[in-house]
């Protein structure tokens, strides 16, 4: 999920058009995550060996990313139709990766005809939650490839300088599609997803977010976002000619043709 609010700049000349500016986004990525089924090894109080099962599931495994955005668009306008194309230069501000599941854990032993569920003095419990809590995450710079088609809609109508100059605040509806050219995560080693620690308390269960996890070392990460982008213009104030009154010249008697001004 992909969002953008931003302030541009831009030139409407003979149908051609020039955007630049600066926008905020924020993206969250939401992971799959496979289920897990983990067997280790263990010896029970009683010396007893057993497989420990672990199964996990119900993955949540989150990513979220703080941009400032710099676009430099340029295209055309012909009535209501227009396009604009060009690079969004991203610079990361803020990241923080999360992930978390429920686990199963059972016993499983080769003298028993039965498997041992919900006995949590031996740490087989059911639908325990393991998380990692929220850690930082380094995004990379990146280059975004925009593009976006779309059209002129109607003038506002509910306020009385709209009514009176329609043409001076225009809204515009498109569909967009940002593509990115860089890698956003860099190549470094990560911990497993899933890891335990035996402890004097018992068997420890940990998580890693898949984006730093060994999974994503060497991985390339690209962002792809497609969505409505919603515009409105405002013209901004022109200056125009300005006429002023020369007494000199009309002393002189000195005219222009239609009038006894000059145009400053």
């Amino acid at each position: 999920m992909n969002t953008n609010i931003g302030l541009d700049y831009r030139i409407f000349h003979n149908n051609f058009l020039f955007s630049c500016g600066v926008e905020a986004m924020y993206q969250l990525s939401s992971n799959k995550m496979d289920d897990l089924d983990v067997s280790i090894l263990m010896m029970d109080t009683e010396g007893d060996p057993f497989n420990m099962h672990v199964l996990m599931d119900k993955s949540r495994d989150l990513s979220h990313m703080v941009n400032v955005n710099i676009p430099l668009l340029i295209g055309g306008e012909w009535n209501r139709f227009y396009f604009m194309v060009g690079p969004k230069f991203s610079i990361n501000l803020y990241g923080a990766t999360s992930s978390r599941a429920q686990y199963t854990t059972y016993g499983e032993y080769e003298s028993y005809y039965d498997d041992f569920y919900d006995m949590p003095n031996h740490q087989f419990e059911s639908g325990r939650t393991v998380s990692s809590g929220t850690l930082p995450l380094k995004w990379n710079f990146n280059i975004l490839a925009h593009v976006e088609i779309g059209c002129r809609l109607g003038h506002f109508t509910t306020h009385k300088v709209y009514r009176r100059n329609p043409e001076k605040t225009r809204m515009y509806l498109a569909a967009y599609m940002d593509f990115g050219v860089l890698n956003l995560r860099t190549g470094k080693d990560g911990a497993p997803v899933f890891e335990y620690k035996e402890t004097d308390k018992g068997v420890q269960f940990y998580v890693q977010p898949l984006m730093l996890s060994n999974l994503s070392a060497g991985a390339v990460f690209r962002n792809l976002n497609v969505g409505i982008k919603y515009t409105i213009a405002f013209e901004i104030p022109q200056r125009g000619k300005s006429y002023i009154y020369d007494y000199d010249r009309v002393e002189h008697h000195y005219r222009i043709r239609g009038g006894n001004q000059t145009i400053k």
